[in-house]
């Protein structure tokens, strides 16, 4: 049961990824929505947005009807489509494949290590938690620093959280396994968030951009 529970899971985190990838490739050949999007306050209101879903779906998917869960994952995964519209127009093509596949690959090492581990990962929440917050602190202030160095050791380190997230992230799914709609969107949500920041962060570290 919990095998087929997991399945769910992927299905939906799979959906998100697709519907996130094939609405910033089609806003990075729409010169009117990257305008809409990247000029005035339209990025602001987009993460804002995203930032309210993503603390709705956390906080209220157990007390919600599963066609709201569901609307409110694929509303998260388009608007974060479009802020990831960007990566098209800086970063070539092949290198945006390449990495992803490389991606999907460090992502599946670590999520059949969370499923076939016996070690109990549940007590290293608090910490990655702890790292992921100082290592995000620290990308703020470099904002004004502008020390490169800085920026790629701190992009390796958060890189490194969410590759233990998603070990971490599999076993809690399995640990608080309750195989309902929701439950799987939710799951699907948290994985789905740690494969993002992978992937954009192997794509600062080694994405080619465009001449």
């Amino acid at each position: 049961m919990k095998n087929q529970f997991l399945s769910k899971v992927f299905q939906w985190f799979g959906i998100g990824l697709f519907v996130t990838f094939v609405i910033a490739f089609f806003t990075s050949t729409n010169v009117y929505l990257l305008t809409l999007i990247f000029s005035g306050p339209g990025y602001l209101i987009i993460v804002l947005a995203e930032l309210f879903l993503a603390i709705w779906l956390s906080t209220r998917i157990r007390y919600m009807s599963s066609g709201k869960a569901k609307a409110l994952y694929l509303g998260y995964s388009a608007l974060t489509g479009l802020t990831l519209s960007s990566i098209f127009i800086v970063y070539e093509l092949t290198s945006i494949i390449w990495i992803f596949l490389a991606s999907a690959v460090i992502f599946s090492i670590f999520a059949f290590i969370g499923k076939k581990v016996d070690i109990d990962l549940s007590k290293w929440g608090i910490y990655l938690l702890i790292v992921l917050l100082g290592a995000i602190i620290l990308e703020v202030i470099n904002i004004f620093l502008l020390n490169q160095t800085l920026d790629m050791i701190l992009c390796v380190v958060v890189l490194g959280v969410f590759v233990a997230y998603v070990a971490y992230d599999i076993q809690k799914i399995l640990r608080l396994y309750d195989p309902t709609e929701n439950m799987a969107v939710y799951g699907a949500f948290d994985l789905y968030l740690d494969f993002i920041n992978i992937f954009l962060r192997f794509l600062r570290l080694f994405g080619r951009r465009r001449d």
